[in-house]
């Protein structure tokens, strides 16, 4: 029971990081859709800093990262501490020179590219703020492994708020080109391309301190080539593949998307930040905290151990993420016209988002489930299971995505895309919980089932009595109904969630 206070208590404080960044991050998206609506020039950036992400998640937070922290962890246990940082100077080296290669090749293409008279406005549009947002993936990634190094010694709370840096910094950029009348749209999201790029450096350099008072000393000699170095390597290999698969495919989608319509990247986009509230507040917190604990587990091969923290995940998740998908799709149009609603942002854009996130609401259970199993893969050192699945469930999504442009009718393809990724993503789910209780854990599925039965039934009377607000109130200022009807329906979810004595209630509240 330690173990598991332990984990709620670490959830909690990386919860709380990432809720201010997912705030901060919705206070952005609103000024963005303030400033740009859903225009061209907002869409292409959107497509635009999908790149750079790719690469975050490939060397940063993902593949490397879920290969790199199980092999600290094991160093650090056999060889020492002075091992685990000599590893993690000589990774932190890779990553510059890989990195550093890639993003000069990538700004030169760009530079070429745009010199051409007949390149496409889609296009070129594009090409403007990646050619300076490309360094960025440099310093997030390397931010990303500081990140995963404090983690496994149990130190969440920099890297939990350092991703408040970069919600800050364009928060600071939007609001500052209010005070500078005249400028074209091309000139703001330049702005914004600047303000992510020094972000990306300073979410590096606030971690260094903390790793410094841990014993990392980053003056002393590396190297890259390292053998252990080379270990890494061999493991992220089949995780990078599954990784390069899948934010390869979300490139593909958000050029499907412009494709579609010049509003389909940024309604996405936009509705993806209401998703990624409450998913950030708990989904991925916890799976940041899994990783290493369940890393710590497979190490000491307590199997008993691992399944009852699965268990208890996979039913605290849920708890949280059920109601609020299903206050999502419910109440989209309310929500997206409180939160986005004012200046070039109206009303056919409102209905364009909340189509998206009515199609994006049931991704939230789908997303965080995956955030449990795929850390479980990881820490048992298997990265090839989840890339042979990764690469199904990303053909899947292509097919269901094109199968949705072509049978959608206009207004309503750019929503196909999201629900094309919900899809593949609950297939991907489903075959990973399937071999995981197979391979490395015996988890009570009936007891979970019924505890997931069990919300869903909270969630009728809850959507019913926001619905029922909402229309008594539809007279007062949306800012008083619809927070007023949200807090309504939590309390409505709570009490039914007491009545039917549901455990997580009171496991979460002990915590």
């Amino acid at each position: 029971m330690k173990t598991e206070n332990r984990l709620f208590r670490s959830t909690g404080l990386v919860s709380l990081g990432t809720l201010s960044s997912r705030l901060l991050g919705l206070v952005r998206e609103m000024m963005m859709a303030w400033v740009f609506g859903v225009g061209l020039v907002g869409s292409a950036f959107v497509v635009a800093f999908t790149i750079p992400n790719l690469f975050r998640r490939l060397f940063g937070e993902g593949a490397l990262s879920a290969a790199f922290i199980p092999s600290y962890i094991r160093i650090k246990k056999d060889q020492g501490p002075e091992a685990g940082w000599q590893l993690t100077r000589n990774v932190l080296s890779l990553l510059i020179i890989v990195l550093g290669s890639i993003t000069l090749a990538g700004m030169a293409l760009c530079t070429v590219a745009l010199q051409w008279e007949g390149l496409p406005e889609k296009l070129s549009a594009v090409l403007v703020s990646l050619r300076i947002l490309l360094p960025y993936m440099i310093w997030i990634c390397l931010a990303a492994i500081a990140m995963g190094v404090l983690n496994a010694h149990r130190k969440y709370m920099v890297p939990a708020f350092a991703p408040c840096i970069l919600n800050l910094l364009w928060i600071v950029a939007l609001a500052g080109m209010q005070f500078v009348p005249g400028l074209y749209e091309e000139t703001k999201i330049i702005w914004i391309c600047w303000a992510i790029l020094l972000a990306g450096l300073l979410q590096f350099w606030v971690q260094l301190p903390s790793l410094r008072k841990l014993g990392y000393q980053p003056g002393k000699k590396v190297e890259p080539f390292d053998p252990e170095v080379k270990a890494v390597l061999r493991l992220m290999g089949p995780a990078a593949l599954g990784a390069a698969i899948v934010q390869i495919n979300v490139v593909i989608d958000r050029v499907l998307a412009l494709w579609v319509a010049d509003y389909g990247p940024l309604a996405l986009s936009y509705s993806e930040r209401l998703i990624y509230l409450p998913l950030g507040l708990f989904a991925t917190a916890l799976g940041t905290i899994l990783l290493p604990e369940f890393s710590h587990l497979v190490q000491a091969k307590d199997r008993v151990k691992l399944g009852k923290m699965l268990e208890q995940s996979m039913r605290g998740l849920m708890f949280v993420m059920i109601p609020a998908a299903a206050g999502l799709a419910f109440l989209a149009i309310p929500i997206v016209r409180l939160v986005y609603e004012r200046g070039m942002f109206d009303a056919e854009s409102t209905l364009l988002t909340s189509r998206a996130l009515v199609c994006y609401a049931p991704g939230l259970i789908v997303f965080s489930a995956a955030k449990i199993f795929v850390p479980l893969f990881y820490a048992h050192g298997d990265t090839r299971t989840p890339v042979k699945i990764g690469a199904l469930t990303v053909l899947a999504n292509l097919l269901l995505n094109l199968l949705f442009i072509t049978l959608l009718p206009t207004g309503w393809k750019h929503a196909g895309l999201a629900l094309g990724t919900v899809l593949s993503g609950l297939l991907q789910v489903c075959i990973l919980a399937f071999l995981a209780r197979k391979k490395f854990a015996e988890v009570h599925w009936t007891a979970i089932l019924i505890s997931w039965l069990r919300q869903a039934l909270c969630c009728v009377p809850m959507i019913s009595a926001a619905w029922a607000l909402l229309n008594a109130t539809n007279h007062w200022s949306q800012w008083i109904s619809v927070p007023l009807a949200i807090t309504a329906a939590a309390g409505i979810y709570g009490l039914c969630a007491w009545l039917l004595r549901c455990p997580e209630l009171k496991e979460l509240r002990k915590q």
